[in-house]
């Protein structure tokens, strides 16, 4: 069964550390799809994160929780 992934972050480095940190933490596996040189030409974020469907809920809500705003504005 193939597993099917959701982006739940889209910001800089610094900040998609931060995130990094907080899905390891706990138990959070997830994929980082960094764009730096696409973003310095474009001007948008350079890193996404995705994690997987199932823990999806779980890794927006553990963002809020680290005081990435409210929910509402994650990904």
């Amino acid at each position: 069964m193939e597993n099917r992934h959701v982006k739940i972050f889209s910001g800089t480095s610094v900040m998609a550390m931060a995130v990094k940190n907080a899905l390891t933490a706990n138990g959070i596996e997830f994929i980082e799809k960094d764009e730096a040189n696409t973003a310095i030409i474009a001007g948008f974020p350079a890193v996404h994160i995705y994690v997987d469907e199932e823990d999806e809920e779980r890794a927006k809500y553990l963002l809020v929780d680290i005081n990435f705003d409210d929910i509402d504005e994650i990904e």
